[in-house]
């Protein structure tokens, strides 16, 4: 063997070496995740980006099958701490008419969620049914308890379908597609659905929700992403009601953290009536 075709061969299984280590990295993950684990992975990630305190305006654009819009803006005021409940207060900033008006959720030591709705018109606070919770979150295709903190981890077991790319504006997005069921025991309001989770940031990017019947009953999509303190978050996000013919553009406008840790009386029901959103940033 010449010297020539020596190199020539030894450069060639150094290349082949190299491809089969850097694709080998995504394939090896591919082999060694489950769906589950990918699904606690996101769901993990989102507990990640939410720890402690943060203050975010967000922006809904409802369109209706009519053609009829609508525009709703909120100050959030979120808060994950350990050995404290998750909770989010959403303030009415826009339209006028509602303005002042408050939503608070809170877990409880039941798993779930409770919440109430503060109207200064009435100058009440009042605690939600369930039946009220599952219901339009200002006319939008969200409902008030998709507004509360979730993780699917808890209600659904996956399983891979396929690895593939998810359109995020003008980004290719590597992704897992899972297919979610229903826990045994568990009864949550789409028994199916099918999820898909960037591989490099775990966020979720796309979903489909099913009812009982296999039917499409709702699909969400991420559009644009930001970043946050490092992360790779949502910007803007649309959701679709299939059977309504609506759907709801959020758009998050800002976050950041609070310059002082908010008190556990700021998330006392009793309390909201007093909340003032200036202290805490959530101005216009």
């Amino acid at each position: 063997m010449n010297k020539e075709l020596g190199k020539k061969r030894f450069f060639s299984v150094l290349l082949a070496l190299v491809t089969v280590l850097i694709l080998g990295v995504g394939t090896f993950a591919a082999e060694d995740l489950t769906g589950n684990e990918v699904l606690a992975k996101m769901d993990n990630q989102q507990e990640v980006i939410t720890q402690g305190e943060i203050l975010s305006v967000v922006t809904f654009k409802n369109e209706n099958a009519d053609g009829t819009t609508s525009t709703n803006k909120f100050g959030a005021l979120a808060r994950r701490k350990e050995n404290k409940p998750n909770v989010t207060l959403l303030y009415y900033l826009q339209p006028e008419y509602i303005s002042g008006s408050i939503l608070l959720s809170k877990d409880n030591t039941d798993g779930g969620t409770d919440m109430w709705l503060y109207l200064p018109a009435l100058g009440q606070v009042k605690k939600l049914s369930t039946s009220a919770k599952q219901k339009s979150f200002a006319g939008s295709t969200l409902s008030r308890e998709d507004i509360g903190s979730r993780t699917m981890g808890d209600e659904y077991n996956a399983e891979i379908v396929e690895e593939t790319t998810v359109e995020v504006g003008e980004k290719s997005i590597p992704a897992y597609k899972l297919s979610l069921t229903a826990k045994e025991g568990i009864d949550p309001d789409y028994p199916k659905r099918t999820v898909w989770v960037g591989q490099n940031n775990w966020l979720l990017l796309r979903s489909e929700e099913y009812d009982s019947a296999g039917q499409l009953m709702k699909e969400m999509m991420v559009k644009e992403l930001t970043t946050f303190e490092g992360n790779t978050v949502t910007k803007e996000l649309v959701t679709t009601d299939i059977d309504a013919g609506a759907s709801t553009t959020v758009i998050y406008g800002s976050r950041e953290r609070p310059e002082q840790d908010v008190p556990d009386s700021v998330f006392d029901p009793e309390n909201l009536k007093d909340f003032d959103p200036a202290k805490w940033g959530l101005g216009e």
